[in-house]
């Protein structure tokens, strides 16, 4: 009852629908931002590989390019599963005299 009273005296609004979306700032998309992340992640990674195939003359070429993809996508799953830690502040100003 006394809820009922105070509801009819001020104008409650219902903010369990607000939503917030976070979206890159140097990048039009998340999926960009990956795309740099793993070029960069890669870019001694493939220098080395290049080293390593002509060090190896043409000898174990599968097991190499086996052990440089499993390191390549074990690069891959780092960038992919680091967590990201995002904090936000919201101000909402609230006037309960307006209609």
């Amino acid at each position: 009852m006394v809820k009922q009273q105070v509801e009819s005296q001020i104008k409650v609004r219902d903010l369990s629908h607000t939503s917030v979306s976070i979206s890159p700032a140097d990048f039009s998309s998340w999926h960009d931002v990956r795309t740099e992340l793993m070029s960069e992640a890669k870019k001694g990674f493939k220098a080395r590989v290049e080293a390593e195939m002509a060090a190896a003359g043409g000898e174990n070429l599968s097991e190499l390019k086996a052990a440089f993809s499993q390191e390549e996508r074990a690069i891959e799953h780092d960038i992919d599963h680091t967590v990201h830690t995002f904090s936000a502040t919201v101000d909402v100003a609230y006037n309960f005299l307006s209609q």
